[in-house]
């Protein structure tokens, strides 16, 4: 009785005793992150994250349930990718536009985009087929990546 009681005391100090170091580098809260969704009617397609270090691409697993034949990619964020999606989002004024374009169930796809930069966080969602050619170089460049 005495071993289980000094266990499970052992336990509770173990697990209370230990604490996340403080990290002051968090790459989640400096710099520009994009976070990109690709969706449509049948749900999700692709999952990317672009921040100045690392870029990846992941593929949710089709509507059975089996793995994507695709593999996910994940490699470093080369300067021409990141300045090019910096860019796009000064050129668009992406970090306080108000795009929601969501007509997934008419052209099969969109993009939600979400931006984060500077604590500061935006959404936007832009139509794969536009009637106009806005966006067409930031569809075309997320296609790419």
């Amino acid at each position: 009785m005495k071993k289980t009681i000094c266990l499970v005391l052992m336990s509770v100090f173990l697990l209370f005793g230990c604490k996340k170091s403080n990290d002051t580098n968090d790459s989640s809260t400096s710099g520009l992150k994009v976070e990109i969704k690709g969706i449509s009617g049948w749900g999700e397609f692709v999952n990317i994250t672009v921040d100045q270090n690392k870029t990846e691409v992941k593929y949710p697993a089709g509507t059975t349930g089996n793995p994507q034949t695709v593999k996910d990619k994940s490699y470093k964020t080369s300067e021409d990718i990141f300045g090019k999606l910096s860019s796009y989002v000064e050129t668009y004024d992406l970090m306080n536009a108000k795009i929601e374009e969501c007509a997934r169930c008419l052209d099969g796809a969109d993009y939600v985009i979400t931006i984060k930069s500077g604590g500061k966080i935006n959404t936007v969602t832009i139509a794969e087929q536009r009637t106009d050619s806005k966006y067409a170089d930031v569809l075309d460049f997320i296609k790419k990546l």
